[in-house]
């Protein structure tokens, strides 16, 4: 079992990354970003957490690509 020291909760990270505890649940879930489960609740490295959100999608509508015909 990874050192659990390095871990925070998925509330910490989110309030410390600006996500919203549900989508970094399902991130975790869906595999995304990596994380333990000891227990009932999710630990996460916030520093996995803040590397997800450089290279993450952006919201809002996608742009507009040109179609050849």
């Amino acid at each position: 079992m990874p050192e659990l020291e390095e871990y925070v909760t998925v509330a910490e990270a989110a309030e410390k990354s600006g996500y919203s505890v549900r989508h970094l649940q399902n991130l975790l879930k869906t595999g995304v970003i990596p994380g333990v489960k000891p227990a009932r609740d999710w630990l996460v490295k916030l520093e996995d957490v803040l590397e997800y959100k450089k290279h993450a999608p952006k919201p809002g509508p996608k742009p507009k690509t040109s179609r050849k015909q």
